[in-house]
This record gives C-alpha cells, structure tokens and sequence, in this order.
C-alpha cells in the first residue's frame, strides 16, 4: 500500500515538472551549455548545497563526487570543507530523463578562512559573470536550526547583497536543509517555546530581511530533506512537494543578469583592511622616528670629532619660580592686588582732574554769558515801553528814573538768583 501510494506522487510530480517546461523558460544565448532553468545554490559550510545538488540532478544525497573537480558535489561526513570551486553541472530533474534537462551551480561554503573566502568570492562571481551569465533561481541553504540569525549569517547575507545587488532578492528563495518530516522530529519541534514550524522558520527570516536589508517582498521557502525516508509516504510526499515548487518556481522567474554583480569584500577582510592601513602608518612614524635619532647621534659625533661641546637643553623643574622668588623680590598675590586698586584709584583721580580742566579751559565762562543775556533783556524791556507810551525820543521822568534805578548786573548777581542753563529764575525775598 506504501509503495503505491510513493509511487503515485512521483507520477503527479513528474507531471507537474513536465508542464512546467512545457510552458518554457526563456531561451538564452548560452542555452546549449546552460539549459534552463539554471540554480545557484548558496549558504555556509556544512549546511548540505552539495547533497541538495545531487538529489535534485537524480544523484544519491552522498554522491563522491567523480568527474568533477576542486571536490565539487562531493560530500563527505568531515567537518572539512569540500567544495573548493563554483562547478556547474547539467541533468534532469529528479533524474527523470522524460525531462528536459536543467542547470544547478554548486559553490563552496562561506565561513571559512579569510584567504580562502576571498578565493571563493573571486572565482563564483567570475564563474556566473562569465560562463553561466544568467541565473533563475538563488537558493540560500540554511540548517534548520538556524532560526535566529547569528552574526557569521548576518555577514553571509550582507555579503551576498554586495555581490549581487538588491535586486536579486526578488530571484532568491530560502531552503531548510535536514527539516525530517518523521513524527520525532516533528514532536521535537513543537514542544519548542514558541514552536519551530514552518510558518515560524519563513516569518523569522523574512522579518530580519525586511528590517535589516530593506527587502520589500516575503521571500518564499522550500523545507527539502535531502535524508528523508523512502519508506516513509509522508516524507516522500513533503520531499517531492517541495521539489516540485522549487523546479516551478526557477521556471517562472525572469532570469537575473549576472553582468553587473562585484567581487565585494567581507566584513572581516574590510576591518583587516583598516588594521593594514593602521599599521603602514605606523611603520611610516617609526621610520621617521629612527631617521631622526639617526641623525641626532650623527651631529653628537661630528661635534665630538671638532672638539665642540654639546651642552643639552636644559629643562627648569615646576618650582623653579619658587627659586627665582628667594633670590629677587616678587609680590604675594595679596600685595598685587593692592597695587592694582591703588593704580585705579590714581587714575580715576587724574581723570576728574583732567575734565576739570577741560571745562575751565575750552568751554565759554558762564557768568559773561549771563551778564549778556541781562543787558539785552533790559534794552528789550525798555523798547517795549518806549513803544507802548508812542515816544521814541524822550522818556518822561518816571521812566527814567525807572530804568535809572534797575539793579545792576553785579547786584543781582550778589543777590544769588538760580540759574539754569534752560532759563533765569528770579528769587523773590
């Protein structure tokens, strides 16, 4: 009953992948070498790429390898990595030969030494850029334990975005490798706080995708188990469900153009770069430092040879004000500031005195002007008068004899009226 029940998905699955590439991918220049559609898959080392690209090309999950170089789609159980080189390889999906064939590039794991990583940057950026030069689909492998992104996955990410552009986000989808469909490790997962499911998993990385690399769309996921049983139908129904949406997926996609990707450097390689940077510039310092001491001991000798002698700067201690004090005389802070009031009060004195004398001498004297003023205010009153009674040449006694008794000027003066520079005012006694 289990075998046809197996049996029956297979035959649904091939199905679907045949109409899959009924529609038709694209046809590209380089079709005859990289047939369509065409899979990169990514992620750190010992996440399972290379027993993903074996199973999905109809190979067993630990296939040695043979006929490739630089250990590509070999896989080994050592915590080594295997994989030395980004290696294309063509075949049918699933090993199905019904199919049209399809492209899957395997690449070395990232994490690795820093010489090393670079290598591996430089030769799969040249490998897409110049051979494969389109690409459907980027798988990102993760384990299925990596629900919380660590900082060497935060790095991988960052560093893939550098490569290729934001762009190739919208041809990315994210793979869980070793997720067992079997009911321990399903029992596992959800007695987990919160549960691990699936959705989880898929919303966990969306979530740090759109915080912190600004992706704008959910990137979907596929969980194949490359170890799943074969005897088991609900995990050959899940392996070939996701297979399937995989293959569907790479075929609808607009194929992304490798033309523009970089070779970026890491995180690690940039900082280093900053230390290098760092410690040229010191070495610079301290071969200017030697050439001066160099120099130094070179006049000390040259000195020495012309019988001059070198008398080095001397530098005088703190309290050498101290000792200056004892032997002349110098001023407590107290008597400083005495001086200091004396010598205001000194100038504040020759200040009053000089705007005294500065009035006395440049400014008019007032009591001319005062005198002055009475006289033509006298004449003023008289004329009044004069002109009031008609005559303009005689004046009758009473009127002399007023005029004749008006207080003179030194009079009224020795009678203290009070001036003001705006008018007079008189006193009355």
């Amino acid at each position: 009953m289990s075998s046809t029940f197996v049996t029956f998905f297979q035959t649904a699955s091939v199905i679907v992948a045949i109409t899959v590439l009924k529609v038709g991918c694209q046809r590209l220049e380089n079709e005859d070498r990289f047939p369509s559609p065409r899979i990169v898959i990514l992620g750190a080392t010992g996440v399972g790429k290379s027993s993903l690209a074996n199973v999905l090309l109809g190979r067993d999950k630990n296939y040695d390898g043979s006929g490739h170089r630089d250990g590509c789609f070999k896989v080994q159980s050592k915590l080594d990595p295997v994989t030395k080189a980004t290696c294309p390889d063509r075949g049918y999906f699933l090993g199905n030969t019904s199919l049209s064939e399809f492209t899957i590039i395997d690449t070395p794991g990232f994490g690795d030494d820093l010489v090393k990583e670079e290598k591996t940057i430089e030769n799969l950026v040249n490998t897409l850029k110049n051979e494969i030069k389109y690409v459907h689909l980027f798988v990102i492998a993760f384990k299925q334990t990596d629900n919380r992104m660590t900082y060497a996955l935060r790095s991988m990410l960052s560093l893939f975005e550098k490569m290729f552009g934001r762009h190739f986000w919208k041809n990315a989808v994210l793979e869980a490798t070793h997720w067992n469909f079997g009911a321990d490790s399903q029992r596992i997962r959800a007695s987990a706080d919160p549960q691990v499911t699936r959705e989880f998993w898929t919303g966990e990385f969306n979530r740090i995708l759109r915080r912190e690399y600004s992706v704008d769309q959910d990137i979907p996921s596929v969980f194949i188990d490359t170890y799943h049983d074969h005897n088991n139908p609900e995990e050959v129904r899940e392996f070939q469900s996701y297979t399937t949406d995989l293959f569907e997926l790479a075929s609808s996609l607009r194929p992304f153009e490798c033309k523009d990707i970089e070779i970026a450097l890491t995180e690690i390689r940039e900082m280093q770069n900053d230390i290098n940077k760092l410690q040229k510039e010191t070495n610079e310092r301290t071969s200017i430092i030697q050439n001066l001491i160099e120099e130094r001991e070179e006049l000390k000798r040259q000195l020495k040879n012309n019988d001059i002698e070198f008398v080095p700067p001397s530098c005088e201690p703190r309290n050498g004000g101290k000792t200056y004090c004892l032997n002349n005389k110098c001023y407590t802070p107290t008597e400083t500031a005495l001086i200091a009031v004396a010598t205001l009060i000194v100038g504040i004195m020759f200040g009053v005195i000089g705007i005294s004398q500065f009035k006395s001498q440049c400014l008019p004297d007032e009591k001319e002007e005062l005198k002055e003023r009475d006289r033509l205010q006298q004449k003023e009153r008289a004329q009044r008068y004069r002109e009031t009674n008609g005559s303009t040449n005689t004046l009758d006694r009473s009127s002399t004899q007023l005029i004749q008794s008006a207080p003179d000027v030194d009079t009224m003066e020795k009678a203290k009226p009070a001036y003001t520079h705006r008018g007079i005012h008189e006193t009355h006694c």
